[in-house]
C-alpha cells in the first residue's frame, strides 16, 4: 500500500470520528457562536446542542421589549384600604388569610405574594389561620429580601426547595451576588409546598436589569420574578438549565431568558403604569371575577420604603414580559442535514484531498491549505443562507490532517554521468569492410613488435676491416 493512500484511509477515519463525536460537544458549540457572530449584528444568546434532536437556536434579542399590555398577569394591590375592609392597615395575617380564601374561590390553585409576609407581633390564632391557607395551594411562592451578613444563617427550606446546586450553573459562578441572610425577621415563607424567592438585594444598587440569581452557600437561589415563570410554565426549580452570560432554560426546550455574567435579565422590561385590582375587591367579587394568569399579589402602601415601592411597580411588567407568547426573542434554528446527505459532503472532502495529493502538480501542501480556507468561506455563505449546519468541522478535520501528513522534501540532485567512450561513428564503421579493418590492425601489430624487438648485430665484413 501506498504512502499516499495510506493517508487517505487515514483522513477518512478522522472525518468518520469527527462527524460521530464532535456534535454536541463545547467545540461544536464555539463553533456555532462564532458563525452567529459573523452575520448576527444584533444583540443575540445559542440554545441547543447541535445534535439531531436538538438543533441550535439563535435568539435575537429585540431592540424594544414586547408589548406586554394584552398579557398582564392578575395585578392585585395590597393598598391602604380606604373603605376599611380589612381589620387593620397593613393587612394582618387574617386579612390574607381571607384574599388567600377568595382566590381560591376563583379557582386560583397557583398564587405569588410579592411582598415579605411579616408582622412584629403576631398573635398565634393569624398565622394559624393564615398557615392554613397557604397549605390548601398546590403551589405558591412566596419573598422575602436577602443581604449579606458578617453572621451567615441557614438558607430557609422554602428557599432551598427553589434553588440549584451551584456546581449545575455554566460559567464563572463568582460574578453572582453573594447572600446569607433574610434582613426581616420571623418572615412567613410557607410551608412543605411553597417556593420562596427574593425580593430585593441590600448590597446591591437598583438598576433598570432585574437580578434573577444570587449565591447562598452552595447554592442558587431564585428572584421571585423568576419563580413567578416558572410557575406560569409549571417547570419544576431543578429541571431549569443556567449558562451564565447567555441564557435561563426554563425546561429542556425553553422558554429562553437572556442572561448576562452577573445573573440579571439581560433586557430591560417595559414599563407599566395601569393600577391594579385593590385586594379588598376580591371579598365580593364573583367567581369569574379574575381570567388573567398568574395571580400576582404586590406591595402597594404609600408608607412603604421607596426600595419596595419601585420593586413592586416594576414587578407586574417584569414578570409580564418573561411570561410573555411570544418571549424577549426572535428565534432562528438551525437543523442539521439528513445524514446521508451529510455523508455525501465529508466525501466530497475526501475526494479532493485524494486528487490534489495524487496529481502531480498539485501535490504539497499548498492546495490543501487553499481547499481549507474555502470550505471556511463556503461554511460562512452557506449556514446562513440555508439556515443549515452543515458538517464543516468534519471535512476540516480531514483536510487539516492531510496536511499534516505532507511532507515537503527538496528533489535529489543529480549525479553527473561518466564520460562515454569515444566510438567511432556508425557511419565511418560501416563504410570499411572487414577486411581491411583486419589488415590495418595486423599492420599495426608488426610495426608494434618491430619496435619492441632489439637490433641484431651484423658481421664486420674481414675485407672492409
Amino acid at each position: 500500500m501506498t504512502r499516499r493512500l495510506k493517508t487517505f484511509f487515514i483522513c477518512e477515519a478522522v472525518a468518520v470520528l469527527a462527524w460521530l463525536l464532535v456534535p454536541g460537544t463545547a467545540i461544536d458549540r464555539a463553533f456555532f457562536r462564532l458563525t452567529a457572530n459573523s452575520f448576527s449584528k444584533s444583540a443575540h444568546f445559542v440554545s441547543g446542542t447541535g445534535e439531531e434532536d436538538k438543533p441550535f437556536t439563535l435568539h435575537t434579542l429585540r431592540d424594544s421589549p414586547p408589548d406586554v399590555s394584552g398579557s398582564l398577569p392578575a395585578d392585585i394591590v395590597i393598598g391602604d384600604d380606604p373603605e376599611k375592609v380589612f381589620q387593620t392597615s397593613p393587612p394582618s395575617p387574617v386579612d390574607f388569610a381571607v384574599i388567600l380564601r377568595n382566590l381560591r374561590r376563583m379557582g386560583r390553585e397557583r398564587v405569588a405574594i410579592g411582598m415579605p409576609l411579616s408582622w412584629p407581633e403576631p398573635d398565634v390564632i393569624s398565622l394559624t389561620a393564615l398557615d392554613q391557607q397557604l397549605d390548601a395551594f398546590p403551589g405558591i411562592v412566596t419573598s422575602a429580601p436577602l443581604s449579606r451578613n458578617p453572621v451567615a444563617s441557614p438558607i430557609p427550606p422554602a428557599f432551598r426547595r427553589a434553588s440549584v446546586p451551584l456546581f449545575s450553573v455554566k460559567g464563572d459562578s463568582s460574578l453572582l451576588p453573594a447572600v446569607n441572610h433574610i434582613p426581616i425577621p420571623d418572615v412567613v415563607l410557607g410551608n412543605e409546598s411553597s417556593l420562596a424567592g427574593f425580593t430585593q438585594l441590600e448590597s446591591l444598587e437598583t438598576t433598570d436589569l432585574p437580578q434573577l440569581l444570587a449565591r447562598w452557600d452552595d447554592r442558587v437561589v431564585l428572584s421571585f420574578h423568576l419563580l413567578v415563570a416558572l410557575q406560569h410554565f409549571k417547570v419544576p426549580p431543578h429541571a431549569i438549565q443556567i449558562r451564565l452570560g447567555e441564557w435561563i432554560s426554563l425546561g429542556a426546550d425553553g422558554p429562553f431568558i437572556p442572561l448576562d455574567g452577573f445573573g440579571r435579565l439581560a433586557i430591560r422590561p417595559p414599563r407599566h403604569s395601569l393600577p391594579g385590582i385593590p385586594a379588598e375587591n376580591l371579598v365580593d367579587a364573583p367567581d369569574d371575577f379574575l381570567t388573567a394568569s398568574p395571580a400576582v399579589i404586590r406591595n402597594g402602601l404609600s408608607a412603604a420604603e421607596p426600595a419596595a415601592i419601585r420593586y413592586s411597580e416594576s414587578l407586574v411588567p417584569t414578570v409580564a414580559m418573561l411570561t410573555h407568547p411570544e418571549g424577549t426573542s426572535a428565534n432562528r434554528s438551525f437543523p442539521r442535514p439528513p445524514w446521508y446527505a451529510e455523508l455525501l459532503l465529508i466525501a466530497s472532502a475526501l475526494c479532493l484531498i485524494y486528487g490534489f495529493r495524487n496529481y502531480t502538480r498539485l501535490s504539497g501542501k499548498l492546495p490543501l491549505a487553499v481547499l481549507a480556507g474555502s470550505l471556511l468561506i463556503l461554511h460562512f455563505i452557506l449556514v446562513p443562507a440555508a439556515s443549515t449546519w452543515i458538517p464543516t468541522l468534519p471535512m476540516l478535520a480531514c483536510t487539516l490532517t492531510a496536511i499534516a501528513f505532507t511532507f515537503t522534501s527538496s528533489p535529489a540532485t543529480p549525479r553527473p554521468a561518466p564520460p562515454a567512450e569515444k566510438t567511432i561513428p556508425e557511419k565511418k564503421a560501416a563504410k570499411k569492410s572487414p577486411k581491411k579493418t583486419a589488415k590495418k590492425a595486423a599492420k599495426k601489430a608488426a610495426q608494434k613488435t618491430a619496435r619492441k624487438a632489439p637490433a641484431k648485430k651484423t658481421p664486420r665484413n674481414r675485407k672492409g676491416a
